[in-house]
């Protein structure tokens, strides 16, 4: 029997100058799940299982949303932690944009949670290892272009498979 399919619109990071940050952390040292290039990303909501009827749903509302917002600049200049900060549950590259928020606010109008914009890196700290400490980073800028709608494969390389992917602003 086949597992729901579950989904989240997120945007896509795949900055070499954030992946050479994180290899200099030996983030593999310290957590069991280590985020590759190509999965990172952005989380702007989680919706979890959707039927096809949905999904079309989302596609639609997010294209109309995405028209809205012109591409935008996401500046990642620190590191951080969820959980205790010697050893965290999860690290990430931070960041704050008012056009990131604003997106947000249109995705999700009626978000119970607050808003922790980062970009995962990695996550599911190694009970065996020393306590973690980290310094400033150098900030990356990343130009925003696009949305995409992801579906969640677990156990499988990437773990996110993008299943629709959206253009920022008007078209031409």
């Amino acid at each position: 029997m086949r597992q729901e399919r579950h989904f989240f619109v997120a945007l896509p990071i795949p900055s070499e100058d954030l992946a050479n940050i994180a290899n200099r952390l030996s983030l593999s040292d310290y957590f069991r799940n280590v985020y590759t290039l190509e999965e990172y990303h952005l989380t702007l909501r989680f919706f979890g299982p959707l039927d096809e009827k949905e999904q079309q749903s989302w596609k639609q509302q997010l294209q109309e949303i995405a028209r809205t917002i012109e591409p935008f600049v996401l500046r990642l200049d620190r590191l951080i932690t969820f959980g205790q900060n010697e050893r965290p549950r999860v690290v990430g590259f931070g960041t704050e944009a008012e056009e990131l928020f604003r997106l947000v606010r249109l995705i999700d109008p009626s978000a119970t949670k607050p808003f922790v914009p980062h970009v995962t890196i990695a996550k599911k700290w190694r009970t065996e290892a020393e306590e973690w400490t980290t310094n400033p980073i150098q900030p990356v800028e990343w130009t925003v272009r696009e949305l995409i709608l992801f579906e969640v494969r677990p156990g499988v390389s990437p773990r996110y498979e993008p299943a629709y992917r959206i253009h920022l602003g008007k078209e031409e």
